[in-house]
Parts: C-alpha cells; sequence; structure tokens
C-alpha cells in the first residue's frame, strides 16, 4: 500500500511540474517527452516545497487535499491554454535517426546505463537514511515538519538554531515532508526514492542535450561516462543534496547554451531562469550559479550585436525577476530572523581581508590536484578533461563551446574565492567540501567534453 501511495505521489509531483513546464512556453514543444518528464520531475518538487514554506507565512497545516487543491486550478489553466492554442503550436525538430552502425555498441551502454540506475535504486532503499549530513541538516528538519504537521511558527527563531547550517534552504527537506504525508508514517527508506530519481532525470537531460548536436551512440557514450562514476552514482543514494543542486545548475545551463544557439526560442531562457531560481532554492551555493547565469547572459549580450538593446534588457529583466521570485519567499525569512552562514562571511570580501588569505592558495591548489588524480571517485573524468585542455584548448573558444568554457571558469572562480573567505580551517574545508562540490557542474563538465570531442569520435 505505501508502495502504491508513493507511485500516486510521483505521479502528482511528475503532473504539476508538466503543467508549469507547460505554461513557461505553451506555443512551442521543442521538448521531447521524456527530457519533459526530468524537468518535470525537478519543477513539480521544487514548487511544491515552495508551496509548503507559503503555507508557513499563513500559519497554515499541512494537508494532502490542501496542498494539492491549487494545483488542480493549474492545471484547468493549462487546459484552457491548450485547447487555445493546439492548432498554433511550433513542435520540435525531429532528431535524426542513427545508421544502423555500432548497434552492439549502443545495446551495451544502455544496457550499461540500466545497470547503473537499477544499482542506484538499491543501494538507496536497501537502508534508510543514515548518512549525517542527511540526518543531521535536512532528515531531522522533515520529521519535525511531519511531526508539526506544519513548519512551526517559531522554528527558524529557535529550533532551527539547535542543528547545523541553519540557513540551508529547504527545498529537500519540505519534498520529504511531503513524502511522508503521503506514505501516512515517516519511512526512513522509502522516503529515499526521491534521490536516484534526481539521478535518473539528471541522465535524461544530459542525453537530450548532447543528442541535439551528436549521435545517438555519442550521447549514450557520454550519458554512460556520467552513471558510471562512483562519486556522481554515490550521491544519488546518501540523502545529501549536491545531486540534486547539480541536476537544477546543470539543466539551466544547458538549456541557458540552448537559447544562445537560437534566441527566438524564449521556452529555454524561461526554463533556464526556474532551474537556476530552484537551485538557489536547494542550496545556498545555487544563489552563486544564479550570478554565473547573469553574468553569462550579460557576456553574451557583449558579444551579440545583432539583438536590439530593449530586448536584451526585456530578458535580462525578465530572468532576474523569476529568480527573484521563486528566490525571495527564503530570503526575507532568512533576513528577518538573520540566519547567517556559518562558514563563509561576506563581510570579509574586502582587499584589507583578502590580502592576509594568500596562504590558502597551495592547499586549494594541492586538494583540486588531489581531487584530479583519484580515481577511487572520479575514474579517469579529470585526467581526460587535462588531455583534452592540453591538446583541444582552441577549441575551448569556439563559438559554441566559449560560454560553457567561461561558464566552467566563473564557477571554479566563485568556489576558490568561498574558500578564501570562508572562517573555516582551509584543510579541513576543502577536505570535506570540495570533492561533493565537483557534483555540482559534472554534468556540464560532460557536455562540454561532448561538444569538444564530437568531432573526433563520430566517425
Amino acid at each position: 500500500m505505501e508502495i502504491f501511495r508513493l507511485s500516486i505521489y510521483l505521479l502528482i509531483i511528475i503532473f504539476i511540474g508538466f503543467n508549469i513546464l507547460y505554461l513557461l512556453s505553451p506555443k512551442r514543444n521543442k521538448l521531447y517527452f521524456l527530457e519533459k518528464i526530468a524537468i518535470s520531475y525537478g519543477i513539480g518538487f521544487g514548487f511544491v516545497s515552495l508551496e509548503m514554506l507559503i503555507f508557513h507565512f499563513f500559519k497554515l497545516e499541512f494537508n494532502i487535499n490542501e496542498i494539492i487543491l491549487p494545483w488542480t486550478i493549474l492545471f484547468i489553466l493549462s487546459a484552457f491554454v491548450y485547447f487555445k492554442n493546439r492548432k498554433n503550436i511550433i513542435v520540435h525538430e525531429k532528431i535524426e535517426a542513427d545508421t544502423k552502425a555500432h548497434r552492439g555498441l549502443k545495446i551495451f551502454l544502455i544496457a550499461a546505463i540500466t545497470f547503473e540506475i537499477l544499482y542506484a535504486f538499491f543501494r538507496a532503499l536497501v537502508k534508510p537514511l543514515e548518512a549525517y549530513d542527511a540526518i543531521a541538516i535536512y532528515g531531522i528538519k522533515a520529521k519535525i515538519f511531519y511531526l508539526a504537521k506544519s513548519i512551526p511558527y517559531d522554528f527558524f527563531r529557535n529550533l532551527a538554531l539547535s542543528f547545523p547550517h541553519a540557513d540551508y534552504p529547504l527545498n529537500i527537506p519540505l519534498s520529504e515532508t511531503f513524502v511522508y504525508l503521503f506514505l501516512g508514517n515517516l519511512n526512513d527508506q522509502l522516503v529515499k526514492v526521491i534521490f536516484p530519481l534526481y539521478f535518473v532525470a539528471t541522465l535524461i537531460i544530459l542525453y537530450f542535450g548532447i543528442r541535439r548536436f551528436a549521435s545517438q551512440t555519442c550521447a549514450l557514450f557520454f550519458t554512460f561516462l556520467l552513471a558510471s562514476i562512483p562519486q556522481f552514482s554515490a550521491f544519488a543514494t546518501n540523502g545529501y543534496l549536491d545531486l540534486q543542486l547539480g541536476y537544477y545548475y546543470s539543466t539551466s545551463a544547458l538549456f541557458l547554451f540552448l537559447w544562445f544557439k537560437s534566441t527566438e526560442d524564449h521556452q529555454f531562457l524561461l526554463i533556464s531562469a526556474v532551474m537556476v531560481a530552484l537551485a538557489g532554492w536547494t542550496k545556498n551555493e545555487g544563489l552563486m550559479y544564479c550570478l554565473v547565469n547573469i553574468g553569462l547572459i550579460s557576456i553574451f549580450y557583449a558579444v551579440d550585436r545583432e539583438m536590439p538593446i530593449k530586448k536584451k534588457l526585456f530578458h535580462l529583466f525578465s530572468y532576474i525577476s523569476i529568480i527573484a521570485i521563486i528566490s525571495l519567499p527564503w530570503l526575507w525569512i532568512k533576513g528577518s530572523v538573520h540566519l547567517a552562514n556559518d562558514e563563509v562571511q561576506f563581510a570579509n570580501l574586502n582587499i584589507s581581508y583578502l590580502s592576509k588569505q594568500y596562504y590558502k592558495i597551495v592547499p586549494i591548489i594541492y586538494e583540486f590536484q588531489k581531487q584530479t588524480f583519484g580515481p577511487k571517485k572520479w575514474n579517469i573524468l579529470w585526467l581526460i578533461m587535462i588531455f583534452v585542455l592540453g591538446f583541444k584548448y582552441k577549441d575551448m573558444f569556439k563559438k559554441n563551446q566559449r560560454y560553457i568554457s567561461i561558464a566552467m571558469s566563473l564557477t571554479i572562480l566563485g568556489y576558490v574565492l568561498s574558500y578564501i573567505i570562508s572562517r573555516s580551517e582551509i584543510h579541513y574545508a576543502l577536505g570535506a567540501t570540495w570533492s561533493r562540490f565537483l557534483l555540482h557542474f559534472l554534468p556540464i563538465v560532460m557536455y562540454w567534453l561532448a561538444n569538444i570531442v564530437k568531432e573526433d569520435i563520430e566517425p
């Protein structure tokens, strides 16, 4: 019965996300069905958890029917818009079918990806939530919300301060609470189904992202590379949020790159804005990615001389507005009760302080190379990346690749800066976090590699 309830829950989450995704661009349908499902899954979780946060403002208790009811109105609106525009919808161009070449290799890659997915589900569901951060930071909050049937009114001023990182966003804790509400109990095993499903969604989005410019064999190959990385698959099972942040950011970046190629496809820009905003609602680092994307759009505008200035300002304003609307409820709570980060102090962003922190550069470089040459977690991915950088460095800044390269560079610089201004002991901070932070942009690394080496491996 619990599995049946869980299945209904997942269908509702995807259905909610599907309707939101449709309303982002009702007259354009340039996404593939599985791609829509993968994006809808993350959007559904993000918006339902935001709704539960808004319940807190009105002192409402969590009730399944009351949480779902507003989304029925959305469904009616989506149905009305669909029937009004169904004759004018612009559908996506079909991907050219592959030749029958490499049939054996494609079968092997599909089988290997399927095995990695099934193994991730097995590892996730064979035991309950037990990883330290998964319980202490996220799981305990989800249980409090379930038992209280709400976010207690004084939670942020009192109780939240008893747990590590009180300022962390609540997307996943509230999503876990919603699972508990649907199951009717605190089932610490079935609630973990959330995490391998993010793993699957990330693989699907990467596959279709690469498939838009490369063959099926190439897309399967890089999807398999991502699925088989031990660190990536491990975080699909342990209840941490780094893979989820990687899902939201990578999806936002990928669709932003697609928009750069075709600025008339506004659906891509809107998806990017929503997903990067939900990245900020998932982990604090997601706010950095909001700035990275906004910076990337500004760089694109500086290079693009064809788009009228009014159109540029409108797109940028729309992008920032979507991020602000989604981020505002949580940022308002943090500001009103003064929930500050206990590790990174942005007040330290001044020349006087930074000039005294140069000694941190050496341990930062050491930890970076330690992860680069660590096949236990990463196979030989980073060695492949270094090899590609050495031999294909000229391709990094070609028209299609330069924005991906700039995005990864800004991301790494952002993390280096956060380590420099951090109050934590530098060796401890690096050892505890860098191997997880790499997961945040790992799918984009795969997308970047596929872009650069496509012409070399396609034959």
